[in-house]
């Protein structure tokens, strides 16, 4: 091991909780990753807590501080606490199987500590935070991506930045990946949050391996005539059985066409021309006539085929879904989403070879909690979250406010990207659930923005914190993409040429 300068000292142990006293003049911050050096093994263990003091009892500090008295020789010190994660011992790391000795010294992680300690991954985020240095790189392996993932922080705190900078190298891993995005705010394409402002559409491969759906542009559509009665459930998570039994009598009835139709019947004679409950037919014709037409028009085009289609072949998916209300928001997301997931699970299950070839698919899902709240009527990407895995399907949960996740698929997000969180309710969620962050929620307040702690089991199993790369700045670092295009006159020239010829109709004018 690099021999650095000690930090500090061991002075107390207890179960897998370490207190030293700082050396003067050190300065540290709440997560730091230190090592303990102690006989043949080597710990490494989180800052959760820290208090200085000095060997004065209260009422002579308060003499001293007043200037009534002056003592003789004290000493004041920093203890530190902190938490054990990991042991090295003969070369293997492992959970710490035991807890140092006292006057074992104490050491800031270096980059020889960053390398043993397997931080980086294919998925690179961010480079790891010690104090005031920046060491080595952090990422998420491509395997955790099937094992679920979220990504959570108050506004302001850094998401949208870190929600492009992981699609970003999604992107760059293609076609071994591929990222189904939906953007309810409208700001990843361009990157509105970011400053300088840059976006998704300034991805070098965007034009090659992303596709960018939007309902602003007609291209984000789907057709009535493809819709049967089987997506109702999709479509409309509060329908009741004998809604869905009409639905089957009219599709059997009328074919493909069944929901114009029906809706025409209705408005011309005031049946549905099948025998059914007057309550029954009301309350289904009254879901189907909130479907919008510019959403949902009467054809046979659905852009989800399109979307399935692109991300089988490893093109990342962009869905703008900003502008829309929130009842047609989550009609889009979830047909979509259903749709593609649902495919990997029938390739895995009819087409194993050919499901093989298939991209690892991750599914970010901004303001998850309002498809994933236990309180309300359950959605598809519950069933992601707790059993699509084997299929490599995963879902990157973005929200500020964890509390409301259902705390059985909480428990399937074996990544965690946790930001700067304002409700003590959010913070205390996180740390109970969230193993070696028992003693985190100081550390998560008191992040700035762009920080945050990486947890990426089984390969990270405690909280790494990171800074996470700036997104502009990991495009200036980005290999340009030449496409083989013409060159193109500069803008100076071609505006030189117009005004002559202008110039020139002028004259044959007069």
């Amino acid at each position: 091991m690099t021999n650095t300068n000690s930090i500090g000292f061991v002075c107390g142990a207890k179960g897998d909780s370490v207190s030293f006293l700082a050396n003067k003049d050190v300065s540290l911050s709440f997560g730091q990753i230190v090592r303990i050096d102690s006989a043949e093994r080597n710990f490494y263990a989180r800052v959760v807590n820290s208090e200085s003091s000095s060997t004065l009892e209260t009422i002579e500090q308060l003499r001293e501080a007043e200037g009534k008295e002056a003592f003789g020789p004290y000493s004041s010190f920093r203890s530190v606490n902190a938490v054990l994660f990991l042991e090295k011992k003969a070369g293997k790391l492992r959970s710490p199987t035991f807890n140092p000795n006292y006057r074992d010294k104490v050491y800031a992680a270096s980059e020889e500590d960053c390398s043993i300690l397997k931080l980086s991954g294919e998925l690179e985020v961010g480079r790891l935070r010690s104090e005031d240095q920046l060491l080595g790189t952090v990422g998420i392996n491509i395997d955790a991506i099937p094992r679920m993932m979220g990504m959570f922080g108050m506004t302001g705190s850094g998401k949208t930045n870190t929600e492009l900078i992981l699609n970003a190298q999604i992107i760059d891993n293609s076609p071994r990946t591929v990222a189904l995005i939906y953007d309810f705010a409208g700001q990843l394409l361009e990157g509105k949050e970011i400053k300088p402002q840059r976006g998704l559409k300034d991805h070098p491969l965007f034009h090659s391996r992303v596709q960018y759906y939007s309902a602003k542009d007609g291209k984000m559509a789907v057709g009535l005539r493809t819709l049967t009665p089987a997506k109702l459930d999709t479509l409309f998570p509060d329908i009741q059985p004998p809604q869905k039994r009409l639905a089957w009598a009219l599709y059997r009835q009328f074919g493909a066409d069944w929901i114009e139709r029906t809706r025409d019947t209705y408005r011309a004679e005031g049946t549905v021309g099948v025998r059914a409950q007057k309550v029954v037919v009301e309350a289904l014709l009254q879901k189907l006539s909130s479907l919008p037409h510019d959403l949902f028009p009467a054809s046979n085009y659905t852009f989800v085929e399109s979307a399935l289609q692109n991300v089988c072949n490893g093109v990342t998916c962009l869905i703008d879904i900003s502008g829309l209300r929130s009842e047609d928001q989550n009609r889009i997301v979830c047909l979509s989403a259903s749709a593609i997931a649902e495919h990997y699970k029938r390739m895995w299950e009819e087409n194993y070879e050919e499901w093989q070839k298939l991209p690892t698919l991750l599914i970010t899902l901004e303001e998850a909690h309002e498809f994933l709240d236990p309180n309300k009527p359950k959605t598809i990407f519950s069933d992601i979250a707790l059993t699509y895995r084997k299929y490599r399907v995963g879902i990157n949960a973005v929200t500020p406010r964890p509390s409301r996740i259902n705390f059985d698929v909480f428990a399937e997000l074996w990544t965690k990207v946790i930001m700067k969180t304002e409700l003590k309710k959010d913070r205390v969620y996180l740390t109970e659930n969230t193993p070696y962050m028992e003693y985190s929620e100081t550390e998560i307040k008191m992040l700035d923005v762009g920080e945050a702690l990486l947890i990426s089991e089984p390969k990270i199993k405690f909280a790494v914190p990171i800074k996470v790369t700036h997104y502009p700045e990991y495009l200036e670092a980005h290999d340009k993409v030449d496409y083989g295009l013409p060159s193109s006159s500069n803008l100076t020239e071609m505006d030189g040429r117009i005004k002559r010829l202008n110039e020139q109709d002028k004259i044959s004018l007069e």
